[in-house]
């Protein structure tokens, strides 16, 4: 070979060196630039001006609307949503930032659960009904710790470092939190059943309650108990209009009453075999705060109410929650 010839051949080596060298180094300058990508831009003024949320899937659509500082589903009910659930979402929403791209074939889509029978689609809107945002997710990838989306218009899907994967079904949205008062806070229980003598439970001098009667009956003291604990931590496992059930007789209703002079008349509906309760209250504190998650507590002595619409609802409930009042007196023999 020529030294000519040999000098040509050593130049173009060099010359497809360099292009590859520059290539590399774009496709990595490229990757850094994507991957510092936030996926929603300027996220607090999008939360000022966000009014409606709305989650559509292939069986569920579900719209979230914001109403004074509080957000309702407008889909069902106007039921109040979770804030917990929505405060979680916004969070992970705003810390999403794009990094990797994945596929932008239609055909693959599905392996990221962005097909069209799996995927969630996302609509931010305005009070104006004007769109701020719009997106498609799909599944929450654990061993990476990262979400699946694509744009609407767009076939290339790419893996943000947030869980922001939710349900476009409602009961997801709803907040299931009712009521949490502990048995130290109960001093009378009257429980009425249909065609029954009411049963009148009362604390005197004990911390338990005490049956009320002048005939020979008496109430263990472990079913006592039951019926003066029943109010700790109850939630909603659905819920009813209360127009429904205008016509339905209660098989159960009981009255508690409290140290602080309020009172609650609980009415047990049975409906398809599950059971629905309906909660009243009366002579509330006035500074009782309200619109806040009921705690786990079991102290005894807590007092919490949600103002999850209890009186424009009939609430789903465990069975337990009735079996506990669905007592008799015993024969004291």
């Amino acid at each position: 070979m020529k030294l000519k010839e040999l000098k040509i051949l050593v130049n173009i080596a060099v010359v497809l060196l360099l292009v590859s060298i520059f290539v590399f180094l774009n496709s990595q300058s490229g990757f850094k630039q994507t991957k510092e990508e936030i996926l929603v831009q300027d996220f607090d003024k999008l939360l000022a001006d966000l009014h409606t949320i709305k989650l559509s899937s292939k069986d569920h659509e579900t719209v979230i609307q914001k109403d004074g500082v509080s957000w309702i589903l407008i889909s069902h009910d106007n039921f109040p949503a979770n804030a917990e659930t929505l405060r979680k979402f916004f969070y992970n929403l705003r810390e999403a930032k794009i990094i990797g791209l994945k596929t932008s074939k239609e055909e693959l889509l599905y392996k990221l659960g962005l097909s069209e029978e799996s995927k969630i689609r996302i609509d931010l809107d305005n009070q104006d009904g004007q769109s701020i945002e719009n997106f498609e997710l799909g599944v929450f990838n654990y061993l990476v710790g990262g979400t699946y989306v694509k744009n609407i218009d767009d076939s290339q899907a790419y893996l943000v470092s947030s869980n922001i994967s939710t349900d476009a079904e409602g009961f997801n949205w709803m907040s299931p939190y009712l009521i949490n008062i502990g048995p130290n806070q109960v001093k009378k229980v009257t429980i009425m059943k249909p065609f029954k003598k009411k049963i009148i439970l009362e604390k005197e001098d004990e911390d338990f309650l005490e049956l009320q009667t002048s005939l020979p009956k008496t109430i263990d003291e472990y079913v006592s108990k039951d019926v003066q604990g029943n109010l700790q931590s109850i939630e909603s496992e659905g819920y009813i209009l209360r127009k429904d059930i205008e016509n339905k007789s209660p098989i159960l209703k009981a009255e508690y009453e409290f140290l602080n002079n309020s009172s609650l008349l609980l009415n047990f509906f049975e409906i398809d075999t599950a059971i629905f309760i309906t909660l009243d209250f009366t002579n509330l504190p006035s500074n009782l705060p309200l619109e806040k998650r009921i705690t786990d507590s079991f102290a005894g002595d807590q007092y919490e109410i949600s103002s999850n619409a209890l009186m424009q609802f009939g609430f789903q409930v465990n069975k337990m929650n009735y079996d506990n009042l669905n007592i008799e007196p015993e024969d004291n023999n």
